[in-house]
Order: C-alpha cells, then structure tokens, then sequence
C-alpha cells in the first residue's frame, strides 16, 4: 500500500536529492508515465497536493471546487474534482474507450478542427492497445468500429434488465457492445462507480504508483502543492513546493506535469519570470485556453417489462450516433446508475423550477405523485449518458492566477455551433429511442467538469501550440506535460484511454531524450 513521506522525513529525503524526474500529479497520466521512468531506471519523486491511502483505510478525498462564469452572466462555484493521490481516478468510472480515427486524422467528408492533432492515428494506435492491457480492459468489441481493440477481458453477463435493453436497440437498427471498462469484475466486485475501490480491481493511478515505489526508485510526496516551476535558460530545474506555508524547493533533470488540464494551466501561469514574463509556456498566449469539456445529455431508459437491474451496472455502450449527417457528436453509455422514485422527483422537480410552473410554488409537494406512480409502474430504469463532443474556443478559458492553491478561474460559453450540435444530438437520441420507455433527465447544459482538456495543446508550430509534438513545452528542454491538457480537441469518448495511451508514449519521448 502507498505510504508518503512525512514532513519530518522531508529534508533528508527530498529535498537532499536530485531526482532523474519530478511528477506533478499522480492521476492517470503522472502515475503511468512516472512508473514508466522508473521501469527503465530513473530516479522519481511523486508530488501530490492530495492525501495517501494509510494501511489500507479509505483515502481522505478533499473535493475542489473552480468560479465558473457561464455565457458572460454569473460567477458560480462547482464542484471538478477530488484531490487525493492518484486523482480523479480514485472515483472515475473506469471508462476506457477509444476514439476514432477521425478523431485524429483528417479523414475526406468529415469535419475536423483547425488545430488537429500533430501525432496521428497510427502513431497513437500501439499506445492505446498498450493502455487497454495496462488496465486489464474488460468489455467487446463494437461492431461499428473500424480498428481492432486487441485482446480485452470478458466482462460478466448483462443483468435481465440491460439485455433487454440491448436486445430493443438491437432490433431497431442499432450496435450496442459491452462498454470498455478499467474494472476486473472479480469476485465480490462492487464496480465502485463514483467511489474508492478498496479491493485492487478497478485500474486507478494508484496501480502504476504502488508498483513505483515498491521498486525503491519512485518516493511519493503527498500533501504538498506545487506553486510554481523555475527554470534556468531553456531549462525546468526547481520546482517550488508549498505544504501548511512551509516551501521546499525540489530539483530534477526533468518535470513531467500532469495535475489535470484546470491545474497545470494554473501553475505554468503561475510561473512567471524575466524569461516567461506571462507564465511559462504562454509566449503564445494560449496557455489556458481552447478549454474544452464534454456536455453530458442523461436519460432515464426502462427495459421492456419489468426485468430486473442489476450487476453489472456499468454494461452498454454504443457509437450509433457518433456522427450524424457530418456532424461531431459522440458516444452513449451506460452510467452504471439506476433512476428510480428519488431520481425521477429530482428530475420533475428540476422541470419545475425552471418551467413556468415555478410561480406555483404550493404545488411543488404534489410531484411525488406522478414521481411515485413511475416508480411502481414502470420499476427502476437504467441512466444512460450522451457524450457531446466540445471543439477549442481560446475564449473558453482558465484565467491567470497567481496562487496554484486557489480554486481555477473559468470563463466558458456555449458557441452557437456547439448549441446547434447539442440540439441535434438531442433530436438523434429521441430518434434511437422512439418505441422504448424514457426520458431526458436534464434539460440545462451540463459541462462534465472531469473530462476537461485542451488549455496547452500540442502542436508543431509555437505559435499556435504551447506543446510540440513530443508534449514537451515550446522552448523548454525538459518540461512534459501528460494529462489531458495537450489535447487538441475532446474526441467524443471519455479521456482516460487517452491520457494512459499519451503518458506511455511522453515517458518514450522522455527516454529518447535523456
């Protein structure tokens, strides 16, 4: 099990020392790349601002928070992440699907973003199967899909209630498969969706950590925040640390970065000098922009009958609507949740606080009624995600800062494009699900504040990039970054599969460099 080093091991160990790499976070990317580093030999330190699991007890999760200010009309705070060692993985649902080749490539009739992606298709393809056996993906193959998945594990058999489900989206036309999933299914696996799985069977960062330090040449630090990285020339070579206002300086051959787009945008604006008078990386200026996440479109779906739902949870996935007529939209899954009388009064309730009924406020009370009345007649249905596919707008941003510690400054608005988009994707979902028992669960846009990417892109020109091709920064030697913010644009999947695939390939770039 992960132990950190204590404060008053601190200045013998760490700070004595000039470690081979220092790792900026310990999600997805910073676990795997770093554990990497150190399979081939390297010397790393491990910086979380999060805390460590202890003999085995659940790990402390402080949630953090970012000002949001949505269309230019209100400033709100919401909730984006957890900070704990191995990061949003600790409670991620372990969706590890991949994106298609459109995705990347420019491919003839399909629309593809200005700025793409300076490593392509083919480069990343040898990175995602990696990933998948990394993971231990379970799940099979999607028979809309024009690449190979490699070998994945089989999952268990669908609940009667999520093969039913499959069975109507099959015969109306449609291609379910069993969703790629970071979960082992064990013995007694509870799936842990949106929570810490203490048995070692769902593929989150704190894997690749464990078996780092167990080599004796990873060391984690833990509780301590990152405030700004220094740099000599075209080098990264301090990094300044801050832990209850005690700093410590730790020095390294390299930095791989990787607290999560909204943070490492933070810190390298943070890091100013007379060399990076804006913050390192941002002589283009776009350090923090082009932020991108994905709007979520949930949907109560209720088998035919009454069959009942169950384990697996977490089951379908499908690409039906990935594209539609040239359009970017993207893939819908299974959330791994039921929608039963609770939900169904949360949803009636949100329709009525935003309807013109809201100026009746005495008969709030009465949706129980209807709420119930689904409830018994209809049984629990399953909730299904629509995943929109978000495109870079250097408006849409994290704004400079000073303090890395502070809660993240967004300034997001919904374009008329991705408006546009979001209610055809909508119209899509209707279609697929005419002849089946559901309903939406939101009307409002909802940004998926986990999956956010793009604020320092990759690219092979500085000026339009903050990243070359290599995710190291533009006019740096040694500074990598491996989590999502490279990402040109979102794909319309889930990032992990490829923030894993990515960090495997950086920790390459990194060890044909050294």
């Amino acid at each position: 099990m992960l132990s950190a080093l204590g404060n008053e091991l601190v200045t013998q160990a760490v700070d004595a020392v000039r470690w081979d790499a220092i790792v900026i976070g310990t999600g997805l990317g910073g676990a795997h790349a770093g554990d990497r580093l150190v399979d081939a030999g390297m010397k790393v330190l491990f910086v979380d601002r999060g805390a460590a699991p202890v003999n085995g007890q659940p790990t402390p999760l402080e949630q953090l928070e970012a000002e949001v200010s949505l269309n230019g009309r209100s400033v709100r705070r919401v909730q984006t992440t957890v900070a704990a060692v191995g990061g949003t993985s600790v409670i991620y649902a372990a969706s590890l699907e991949q994106p298609e080749r459109h995705d990347l490539d420019e491919v003839p009739g399909i629309p593809h973003p200005t700025h793409g992606w300076v490593v392509g298709y083919d480069s990343f393809a040898p990175y995602f199967d990696m990933a998948r056996k990394t993971a231990g993906v379970c799940g099979t193959h999607d028979p809309l899909s024009l690449f190979h998945e490699g070998a994945m594990r089989a999952p268990p058999p669908l609940c009667p209630g999520d093969a039913l489900i499959e069975a109507g989206l099959i015969r109306r036309g449609f291609h379910p498969y069993r969703a790629h999933l970071g979960i082992g299914f064990d013995r007694g696996c509870a799936e842990c969706i949106g929570r810490e799985c203490l048995r070692n069977c769902k593929a989150d960062a704190r894997r690749p950590l464990n078996h780092a330090v167990k080599t004796g040449r990873g060391a984690l630090l833990s509780g301590w925040t990152a405030q700004r990285i220094e740099t000599d020339g075209p080098l990264a070579s301090r990094v300044v640390v801050r832990r209850d206002g005690q700093d410590m300086t730790l020095t390294a051959d390299r930095v791989i970065l990787a607290a999560g787009s909204l943070a490492s945008a933070q810190l390298l604006l943070a890091s100013r000098s007379e060399d990076w008078q804006d913050g390192i990386g941002n002589r283009s200026g776009l350090v923090g922009r082009g932020l991108m996440f994905h709007l979520s479109e949930r949907m109560a779906v209720w088998p035919d009958g009454r069959a009942a739902l169950g384990f697996p949870a977490k089951s379908l996935a499908l690409r039906d609507l990935y594209l539609q007529g040239g359009q970017r939209m993207g893939l819908v899954q299974s959330m791994g949740l039921q929608a039963d009388y609770g939900n169904v009064l949360m949803h009636l309730r949100a329709r009525f606080d935003s309807g013109w009924m809201r100026w009746a406020r005495p008969m709030r009370p009465l949706l129980r009624v209807p709420a119930w009345v689904a409830a018994m007649f209809l049984g629990s249905a399953r909730v299904f995600v629509g995943i929109l596919e978000d495109l870079p707008y250097n408006q849409n941003r994290v704004l400079p800062g000073t303090d890395p510690s502070a809660p993240p400054r967004i300034d997001y608005a919904v374009t008329p494009e991705l408006a546009a988009r979001r209610k055809q994707f909508r119209t899509s979902i209707r279609r697929m699900l005419n002849g089946q028992r559901w309903f939406f669960l939101n009307d409002d846009v909802e940004l998926n504040f986990g999956h956010a990417c793009g604020t320092a892109r990759f690219g092979a020109d500085p000026r339009t990039s903050v990243l070359d091709a290599d995710c190291r920064v533009h006019g740096l030697r040694n500074l990598y970054l491996a989590d999502a913010s490279f990402m040109p644009t979102s794909t319309g999947v889930n990032p992990g599969l490829v923030i894993l695939a990515n960090s495997l390939r950086v920790a390459d770039r990194v060890l044909a460099a050294a």
